[in-house]
């Protein structure tokens, strides 16, 4: 499952420091707008405890993390929608990603220049989200009058379903409202994605904040985590440059350094966790041959759909999975030992997969 998400923000805010961070990569951050004009793309695995206790059981000859592609986007400015800054290119962007790290800046640095001049991660954010939310607009009021058109010269009405759903988007969004705060059911948001609304789109919000901000929340780091707090969005605080330079020691001294400050876990791994969490997405394991992999699957989703997931073939010639918990794999040291126990099932189908399943499926070739 290739999934995507989008590190957009206000310029300056610390995107590319952010990318960098997460992907190990060496992309430019400097201070000015627009460093970043062309999307920055990196794949980046998913720390995973459980994977490695499953290795030191299974001892395979490869480990393989499930993954997230992260998208460093051109900065966005107000009426981006109205083609400011370089908001077309960062709206054609953020259209094809799965969620968004909406990037907001909590410290102060008189080196790095505010693109407002006033450090204030609550009215950064509210300029994105009116952007999206302006973009959208022009989006549905053009489909509307596209289908309000239609029905004066004779053509066929659109669906019920997608002629309600426009009207219920238009008000949402003409009063300021973006999608994902509404209570739109699933089948409409696949009908969004079609159309490309932006403000439909999952998001967590990174405060880029300084390093005093590890010992003390800073008045900044408060005030957005509260915000966050009320709209139901997760806030993850990152001390972007902090953790980026530590990222240059090896892993020992890096574990210590962090430590001796007070961070027991990085900013990075608490995100990349958040990305995984808001998807609503489990994981499963396949430690079949030389080879122990994670794969990743939505919450609900059956043995038959992950077998797809491995490889067509498998699911073409899906038999029958044998399935076990990560508790009990681990507990008794393997499959053998715990299929002696009566802890090993099997399953067809139609079964549906929980968070952190170890499947063997059998199929025919």
């Amino acid at each position: 499952m290739d999934l995507t998400f989008g590190i957009a923000g206000l310029p300056n805010t610390g995107k590319s420091t952010l990318f960098n961070l997460l992907t190990n990569a060496k992309v430019a951050s400097d201070n000015y707008p627009f460093c970043t004009i062309d999307p920055n793309i990196g794949i980046v695995d998913i720390p995973d405890k459980n994977l490695d206790a499953l290795a030191d059981i299974t001892q395979p000859d490869k480990i393989t993390y499930t993954t997230l592609k992260f998208f460093d986007i051109a900065g966005l400015v107000k009426n981006a929608h109205q083609g400011e800054g370089l908001g077309n290119q960062f709206l054609g962007q953020i259209r094809g990603v799965d969620a968004i790290c909406h990037v907001v800046r909590c410290f102060g640095d008189k080196n790095v220049s505010h693109v407002y001049n006033e450090i204030n991660p609550v009215k950064d954010i509210e300029i994105i989200l009116t952007e999206l939310i302006m973009a959208d607009l022009e989006i549905v009021e053009k489909k509307i009058n596209s289908m309000e058109k239609g029905l004066r010269i004779g053509k066929k009405d659109m669906p019920e379903d997608q002629s309600r759903l426009l009207y219920a988007m238009k008000d949402a969004l003409s009063h300021g409202i973006p999608i994902i705060e509404t209570d739109l059911g699933t089948e409409d948001r696949t009908y969004m994605k079609s159309m490309g609304i932006l403000s439909a789109k999952p998001y967590i919000i990174v405060a880029n904040t300084g390093e005093d901000d590890i010992i003390q929340a800073s008045e900044e780091l408060e005030s957005i985590s509260s915000w966050g707090r009320k709209k139901g969005a997760p806030v993850i605080p990152v001390c972007g440059q902090f953790e980026l330079e530590a990222m240059d020691l090896d892993a020992d001294e890096r574990q210590e350094f962090l430590e001796s400050v007070g961070i027991t876990q990085t900013g990075r791994d608490s995100l990349i966790r958040a990305c995984y969490d808001i998807l609503g997405l489990i994981t499963f394991y396949t430690p079949v041959g030389k080879e122990l992999k994670a794969w990743t699957i939505k919450k609900g989703k059956t043995l038959y759909e992950a077998a797809g997931q491995i490889h067509t073939d498998i699911q073409k010639g899906f038999i029958k999975a044998e399935v076990i918990t990560l508790k009990d794999f681990v507990g008794y040291k393997g499959m053998h030992k715990a299929r002696d126990a009566g802890l090993v099932l099997t399953e067809g189908r139609g079964f549906v997969l929980r968070d952190h399943d170890i499947i063997v499926i059998h199929f025919k070739g």
